[in-house]
């Protein structure tokens, strides 16, 4: 989410968080994913380090429900370095009711990115 990203209109909590995340991804998420996703909610620039498997994506993902909870009409780019990576995302988001796609150099054609004008992108190279 972009520096210009507009105010947000709620003041989210860490236990709307958790339990928003709980309902949709089924996850409980850890306090430096609420940290992240409180900053990038309200239009802040992140850079997060962590090991692999400690949760940086959902980090990513948190800001996007919390906007759609509030009716806002969003999108997510995420450039994923794994194929792999970009699958799992999509099977999260779905599960979540979330519309996504990844695109590979498999697809990457005009007739998957107008399919996916309003979807999120996991972009990989």
């Amino acid at each position: 989410m972009a520096s210009q990203h507009a105010t947000p209109h709620r003041e989210w909590t860490p236990s709307q968080i958790q339990q928003l995340t709980e309902t949709k991804f089924q996850k409980r998420v850890c306090w430096f994913q609420i940290k992240v996703a409180l900053a990038l909610y309200s239009g802040k620039d992140v850079v997060g380090c962590a090991p692999t498997g400690a949760g940086k994506t959902l980090s990513f993902w948190i800001p996007l429900l919390m906007a759609l909870e509030e009716g806002h009409n969003k999108m997510s780019i995420v450039i994923a370095i794994l194929n792999l990576l970009g699958k799992q995302n999509i099977e999260m988001l779905e599960k979540a009711g979330i519309s996504a796609i990844s695109i590979t150099k498999k697809n990457a054609n005009s007739l998957t990115f107008k399919a996916g004008i309003t979807a999120i992108y996991t972009l990989q190279f």
